[in-house]
């Protein structure tokens, strides 16, 4: 057991290292090479975003819940009735 942890400490160690010594890749980078990075869509997040809809589908009624009870509420402190285009009605 005493080595296992000793292992996974030495690796850390060396991973913090190599990490350290390779340097920020976006400071290398022009600003049109940064715009292209940012705008390039993650696999990791559309992958996330499924397994989060796998594991708790409720979760997007939830927040279409909310957010009609939020247009609703801010229409009922101003007395006016909230514009038919400012909450956005999803489609599915």
């Amino acid at each position: 057991m005493t080595y296992a942890i000793t292992a996974v400490i030495l690796i850390a160690l060396v991973y913090a290292i190599a990490k350290a010594a390779s340097g920020d890749r976006y400071s290398k980078m022009t600003d049109e090479q940064f715009e292209t990075e940012a705008r390039r869509s993650s696999a990791l997040g559309g992958t996330v975003a499924e397994l989060q809809k796998i594991l708790d589908p409720s979760h997007r009624v939830e927040y279409v819940q909310e957010q009609q009870e939020r247009v609703e509420a801010e229409g009922a402190e101003s007395g006016d009735r909230p514009e038919a285009g400012s909450a956005a009605s999803p489609k599915s």
